[in-house]
């Protein structure tokens, strides 16, 4: 995936080499470029940034200064689209590329329109910031466009807030809930055809232009979020000869070659296992959230041979057991 988020971090950051650590990522090539880098550099990055902030609000500002000129293209994009919806969905559209561990889905049910955000791996610690920052950035967009209209939206997010709701609605005037079943952003249907008094039709059709040359740029990006989604839906809806799908199989459900599946994944500075990897943490701690799943019933849905494989690689993945971490779940720990 490109380096964009961990180049502004950098050039903002008052301390860039803390911000890389751990990271492997050369200061000097990541604010040269904008080359691939591993989801996981990312997220090390994302972890050592919030911890350098001493105010619990600092996300806030962050979340404007991304809205005004985070996302090249696309931001030139969403700022000349022709109405709200045209940006809204541009963004939508674009953004997997950069942020490959989230699926986007959007829904319009009578009078609302919303945008939902799925995490499709193990966000750690730092999950609740990485959901609220894009869908506080379509709001941001929105208080841009037509300020105005902000109190009729909501936003909802499945944690519990990280500073106080007065935080919030001084820079966001809208309705906000914690602690609910998803991270969504709702608006009225209506609002989508709201024209943007900013609207230029040639630099709306180049911005388009520019928007599809990075995504075609960054190929292997784009089939990380791809793979991951679909890693998802096979471990709740199995589709492949086996589950997890093996490589061959996910090149035929995406309609891409093996030699390429493999080529694009190698760009974008990962591997088939490790996404497969990732998804499967992230599985595994919301079947263990169900206290009616057993263990063995989570291993096989999962794709292992047998309970004891889970048990060896969930010890991998957080130094625990399955059933004690099920434990610590319910007593609150987790």
């Amino acid at each position: 995936m490109p380096n964009t988020y961990v180049k502004l971090m950098a050039q903002a950051s008052s301390d860039p080499a803390r911000l890389l650590a751990g990271s492997g990522l050369d200061l000097a090539e990541v604010l040269e470029g904008d080359g691939a880098i591993a989801v996981w550099q990312q997220l090390v990055c994302a972890r050592n940034s919030a911890a350098m902030m001493t105010r619990p609000d600092w996300h806030l500002a962050w979340v404007l200064r991304v809205a005004e000129r985070f996302h090249g293209p696309i931001t030139a994009a969403w700022l000349s689209a022709p109405t709200l919806g045209d940006g809204l969905d541009v963004f939508i559209r674009y953004v997997p590329t950069r942020i490959p561990y989230l699926r986007w889905s959007t829904r319009s049910g009578g009078e609302d329109w919303e945008v939902e955000l799925r995490v499709l791996m193990d966000l750690g610690d730092i999950g609740p910031l990485l959901m609220e920052v894009p869908l506080l950035t379509l709001g941001a967009y929105m208080r841009t466009l037509q300020g105005d209209r902000l109190d009729a939206a909501r936003f909802e997010f499945p944690h519990a807030a990280l500073t106080d709701i007065a935080d919030y609605q001084r820079v966001f005037p809208a309705a906000f809930e914690f602690g609910a079943r998803r991270a969504a952003m709702i608006m009225p249907t209506s609002y989508r055809a709201l024209p943007n008094p900013g609207y230029d039709e040639v630099l709306w059709t180049t911005a388009l232009r520019r928007c599809e040359a990075s995504a075609q740029e960054h190929a292997g990006a784009a089939l990380v979020s791809r793979v991951m989604e679909a890693l998802h839906d096979s471990l709740e809806h199995p589709w492949g000869g086996r589950t997890p799908p093996t490589l061959a199989e996910m090149a035929a459900h995406l309609h891409v070659s093996l030699s390429t599946l493999n080529r694009r994944l190698r760009d974008a500075a990962t591997s088939y296992q490790a996404l497969v990897d990732d998804v499967r943490r992230q599985r595994a701690r919301e079947l263990l959230a169900n206290p009616r799943q057993r263990i063995g019933d989570i291993a096989a849905a999962l794709g292992f041979l047998d309970p004891t494989s889970f048990v060896r690689s969930f010890r991998r993945w957080y130094g625990t057991t399955p059933g004690r971490y099920r434990r610590e779940l319910a007593a609150g720990r987790r």
